[in-house]
């Protein structure tokens, strides 16, 4: 018996194991660094220099993130027990997630996030941004890859002992090799928690990692990416889709906030107007990436760093905010983050804390949540949403109706779809004539939501036949240069239909006030945006917004609206009107006389309190939107 045993669990059998468990992770090793290397260079859009640049320069992080990797392959091949099906595997994925990656970053000028998954759902409203011949490369040569990998697999491995055949008598979990497989899974997971830690557990605050002596950033992924690899870059945005009950969160806490703020309404409302005597209408604007060139900012001015020829890029802007009150938002993101600014705007809560995408995670699953379209709902108005794009981008006709918006009007609803040049958008002429028609149309005081398009990425060179602005700065690449004369031109071209919509307004035999802002600018300006001076990234991040009547509601002349986040713009709204409001608008009210730019990317390097007030919001923020709702329950 003893030596049946000893034969059969010979030396021999004994090295074979080894050598395929060594010779694999070697394998996997080689094929880690080799992919680290693809997935960098398709990250940099496929530009040779760069990429040896990050490798050469920061060769630590560079194989700290081709380590990660080994670790997924690692726990691929302990799961399957083949070293080539496991890079097959890890390739093909990485050929997918790079090809998204560069999709996203033609069109919007940033990197692939995790929450960009969140929209798979939606796939068939991103189609639009989809190359079919990108496709089919895409697939030919994840075809090809496939091919070359199994030939030599075929042919070397057994060579290079990439093959192992347990022997037929042997028990099934030592022929399998179940045992080491089992052990190296568990230690592939572990170690890549672990050695991880570091980069997802974060506080959304710039920081340096002395043992890879590299920083990460919350106001800029582009830079967030360059510096850290594509993989510790994406690591590092997953706490973003972690939502967790604050300290202190419980019934009574929100009942006590409730009460406190219910006092103060009770109070205050008697001082003020109410919506439903007044039967004004009220229009929320949101225009996707309308940013002033012209902007300045903390001493600072954007025209400094981007100068043009043509002349004033926004004239009718610069005509209105000289005839009713104006400021500067500062704007939650660079280049992208709608329905993040939209949903504080609307809502008045803040993501602040949440740091995810309410409009896909929270606001479905919330049910009715408060907004303005809720308070002036309750006030006698009627509730319309109008976007001239597809409805289902970022589940907006879940989350619209959530905020109060009984009705939804999207591009197939429409009746005016006028283009400009050759952008695929329906512009903001159409968009401005639909939400005249819909005042037009009723006697009846409205709340309209309108969220633009004519100027969203891309910035396409020939959209325009000629571009009026052209750069003179010398600091700019051609290509650069194309994209952001040919945005200017969108800008100036949304900027006279604005004109236009606001003497339509003047026009209406109905009272109505309008509150107009830019989301964010354009994802073109790294001159400001990847500056090390805050104050200078900051240029890039700040819009313009305005409250208009076209009837005397006491709005003198004067650029005196705080400079504030989306989440303080409705409450301004309604302090300037002297309307009645819900007592969560009161404790808006102190956050925003506290604390008015509630924006990572602006309080980096700043002092921050948390206060009283702060908590108190935090906490109302988390119970509405992912919480019990005891606020709107009790």
């Amino acid at each position: 018996m003893r030596k049946k045993l000893q034969e059969k669990f010979s030396i021999k059998t004994w090295s074979e194991k080894n050598r395929f468990i060594a010779s694999s992770l070697i394998f996997l090793a080689i094929s880690a660094i080799l992919l680290t290397w693809f997935l960098e260079y398709r990250y940099f859009i496929n530009d040779f220099a760069r990429v040896w640049a990050f490798v050469f320069t920061t060769p630590f992080v560079f194989l700290f993130n081709a380590f990660l990797i080994w670790l997924i392959m690692v726990a691929l091949w302990a799961l399957l027990g083949r070293p080539v099906l496991a890079t097959a595997i890890m390739m093909v994925a990485i050929f997918i997630i790079s090809y998204i990656h560069i999709m996203k970053f033609n069109s919007r000028g940033y990197p692939l996030l995790p929450e960009d998954f969140q929209l798979a759902s939606e796939v068939s409203s991103l189609s639009k941004f989809v190359n079919i011949w990108g496709i089919v490369r895409l697939i030919i040569a994840i075809i090809m890859s496939c091919a070359l990998l199994g030939f030599f697999a075929k042919k070397c491995g057994e060579k290079f002992h990439l093959k192992y055949r347990g022997e037929r008598d042997e028990i099934f979990w030592r022929r399998h090799l179940l045992v080491q497989r089992v052990a190296f899974l568990a230690i592939a997971i572990t170690v890549f928690m672990t050695s991880t830690i570091f980069v997802r557990h974060n506080e959304g605050a710039r920081y340096e990692d002395i043992f890879l002596g590299t920083h990460f950033t919350a106001w800029n992924q582009n830079r967030n990416y360059d510096d850290n690899g594509f993989v510790l870059g994406f690591l590092y945005n997953f706490q973003k889709l972690r939502v967790d009950a604050p300290k202190g969160y419980g019934e009574e806490q929100i009942a006590n906030i409730k009460e406190k703020y219910s006092i103060i309404a009770k109070s205050e409302n008697a001082k003020r107007k109410s919506p439903k005597d007044e039967n004004v209408s009220v229009v929320i604007i949101l225009n996707e990436s309308f940013f002033d060139p012209s902007v300045e900012f903390q001493g600072l001015k954007f025209s400094d760093y981007y100068q043009h020829e043509g002349g004033d890029v926004l004239p009718n802007l610069h005509k209105i905010e000289k005839e009713t009150q104006s400021g500067l938002m500062y704007s939650l993101d660079y280049g992208g983050g709608t329905a993040n600014i939209e949903f504080e705007t609307f809502t008045s809560l803040t993501n602040f804390w949440l740091n995810t995408v309410p409009y896909t995670e929270l606001v479905p699953r919330a049910g009715n949540i408060p907004s303005i379209a809720q308070t002036l709902k309750d006030a006698g108005h009627s509730t319309i949403a109008i976007h001239p794009y597809n409805g289902g981008m970022y589940k907006r006709n879940i989350s619209l109706k959530n905020e109060g918006f009984d009705e939804f009007t999207t591009e197939i609803e429409m009746e005016f779809t006028e283009h400009e040049g050759t952008s695929e958008y329906i512009n903001d002429k159409s968009a401005y004539e639909q939400t005249l028609k819909t005042l037009r149309d009723s006697e009846d005081a409205q709340v309209i939501g309108l969220i633009t398009m004519q100027n969203h990425t891309p910035y396409n060179v020939g959209t325009y036949e000629e571009n009026e602005f052209k750069l003179t700065n010398e600091d700019v690449d051609e290509g650069r240069r194309g994209e952001i004369e040919t945005y200017y031109q969108t800008l100036h071209s949304s900027d006279a239909y604005l004109g236009e919509f606001i003497e339509g307004v003047k026009q209406l035999d109905k009272k109505v006030v309008v509150l107009f802002y830019g989301d964010h600018s354009a994802g073109l300006f790294d001159n400001t945006n990847n500056s090390e001076d805050k104050k200078v990234r900051d240029l890039s991040r700040v819009t313009p917004y305005f409250i208009y009547a076209n009837y005397d509601a006491g709005l003198k002349a004067s650029k005196n609206l705080p400079t504030t986040t989306p989440n303080c713009m409705v409450n301004t709204l309604l302090n300037r009107l002297n309307w009645q409001k819900p007592a969560y608008y009161y404790l808006v009210d102190e956050v925003c006389k506290t604390q008015p730019i509630m924006a990572t990317t602006y309080l980096d390097g700043l002092d921050f309190e948390m206060t009283e007030v702060l908590n108190e919001y935090k906490l109302l923020t988390y119970d509405i939107l992912a919480g019990q709702k005891y606020w709107m329950n009790n």
